[in-house]
């Protein structure tokens, strides 16, 4: 079942809707990759699954 919630682009991701660019989670976890996190590339999808 998709979540009309969450867009995603990433259809490398398990939890990528195949159909359509939403995931398919109830929630996800974004992550920071520096302290503290001061820009877009900082962050990231701690939900990704290699599909």
């Amino acid at each position: 079942m998709t979540n009309n919630s969450i867009g995603c682009n990433v259809t490398e991701c398990k939890h990528h809707a195949k159909s359509q660019n939403l995931c398919t989670l109830n929630h996800i976890e974004v992550v920071k990759h520096k302290e503290p996190a001061t820009c877009a590339e900082c962050t990231d999808c701690g939900s990704f699954l290699k599909g």
